[in-house]
């Protein structure tokens, strides 16, 4: 038997919070810090949102659970139609972000997890907690690190010849750390192989709302008897610090909604009620909410491509970026400099010496499940004012992509700048 305090000695603080908070620290001391390195969309809350919430502040009382029905309703409709989920009736599960939610769900569904690697990092972390094995799959640059039906179903049927019980696979996408997302048929493929091998799919589709230039589909549409979807409000909405999440739930696995309730009534007990009923606009159809959405994934795109044509200058090969705001571009090429400059042997060492050289904060690929030897490295895009952009961007007087990157966005600016300094330029 698996014992669990044992396995939390090996638990640590969460990268991406830990660094969020050291750069925090550092420019208070008046560094001047470009940060790569953490996830949190930068623009403000929608003005609808924010007169919502202010007209609930005065409700005091506890919530079911499982979440205000009017919520879950509007919740699930709406999610439906924006992932393009398909048939299948589903049952909407509200909890404090969808990073508790996937704890829960990985608590509540026995047996190994099946882990394409790199994939975001609190994943593992989660399984230290529930006491679950790990089923790795290392993902590389030649495929994107994207998983196919061939890589999977080998991967389950090496895992049940050593005597394990693959039950679950946790997928994310469009992904973090590397920006890819999946087309329709590589959806269908793995969807395939989870039916015939009777695989929970955990879908993370966090992102969904901040695909580029291709619309979102949910590997629920292909397998909807099997596939709990993830989702939330804190990239689409920048509504983080709400800490609100939705999982849909398939109604054929009542099992598994009873067990999500009863976890759900055991510790958090409810999402905070004020904030339950103040995102119901959230989920409503509102022209103003949705141009909101569809202007801030443009900046998005926008920014992520300037970051992009970066890479590209440092002869770094990486697909055009599909969604969310990240990169996990690998640096293998420029080795024999980074050590002979830096001492550089590991993705954690050259984290360390672009902070110290170039004031650039970014995540060793050891955060998301990587080997340390792979000399790889997540970037975040998010380091601008979001308000500032989004004025700049409505008015649209400015010369191209690249001067508006560079006038609403000059930290990100300076940090493609720095990044193109510390492995071209001498020190």
């Amino acid at each position: 038997m698996v014992d669990v305090r044992t396995c939390l000695r090996d638990l640590k603080f969460s990268p991406t919070l830990l660094v969020n908070e050291e750069v925090a620290a550092l420019r208070k001391r008046g560094k001047a810090i470009y940060h790569m390195g953490f996830g949190e969309s930068p623009f403000p809350v929608h003005p609808i949102i924010q007169q919502a919430i202010s007209g609930y502040s005065g409700k005091n009382q506890y919530m079911p659970a499982a979440g205000l029905e009017e919520l879950r309703k509007k919740a699930r409709a709406s999610i439906v139609k924006k992932h393009d989920i398909g048939p299948g009736e589903f049952d909407a599960l509200i909890g404090p972000g969808s990073k508790e939610l996937i704890f829960d769900i990985q608590l509540a569904v026995g047996g190994d997890l099946l882990f394409p690697a790199p994939s975001w990092v609190s994943y593992i972390p989660q399984t230290y907690i529930t006491g679950d094995a790990v089923i790795r799959m290392e993902l590389g640059p030649d495929v994107m690190y994207k998983l196919d039906g061939e890589r999977l179903q080998k991967a389950i049927d090496e895992a049940r010849y050593d005597g394990r019980t693959p039950t679950k696979l946790i997928l994310n996408y469009p992904n973090n750390p590397t920006g890819m997302t999946y087309r329709p048929r590589e959806l269908e493929e793995i969807a395939e192989v989870c039916r015939r091998n009777r695989i929970l799919i955990i879908s993370d589709e966090i992102y969904a709302q901040v695909s580029f230039r291709r619309p979102h589909r949910s590997i629920a549409f292909y397998y909807p008897e099997g596939t709990i979807v993830t989702t939330g409000l804190s990239k689409h909405l920048s509504l983080g610090g709400f800490r609100l999440g939705v999982a849909l739930v398939p109604s054929d696995l009542g099992h598994v909604i009873k067990v999500l309730r009863s976890i759900a009534s055991e510790t958090f007990s409810a999402v905070s009620t004020p904030i339950q009923f103040g995102v119901l606009a959230a989920f409503e159809e509102n022209e103003e909410i949705e141009r909101y959405i569809e202007d801030c994934t443009e900046i998005h795109d926008i920014v992520t491509r300037y970051v992009w044509k970066t890479l590209q200058e440092l002869d770094v090969a990486y697909g055009e970026p599909q969604g969310g705001f990240y990169f996990y571009p690998d640096f293998e090429r420029y080795r024999p400099r980074l050590e002979a400059l830096f001492g550089v042997r590991t993705s954690e060492d050259l984290a360390r010496a672009l902070l110290h050289e170039r004031s650039v904060a970014a995540l060793p690929g050891t955060a998301f499940g990587d080997r340390d030897e792979k000399l790889r490295l997540r970037l975040s895009t998010v380091d601008f004012d979001g308000l500032s952009a989004l004025i700049r961007h409505r008015d649209g007087k400015f010369a191209g992509e690249e001067a508006f990157v560079e006038a609403a966005c000059p930290r990100v600016a300076g940090a493609c700048s720095n990044l193109r300094a510390f492995f071209k330029e001498q020190p």
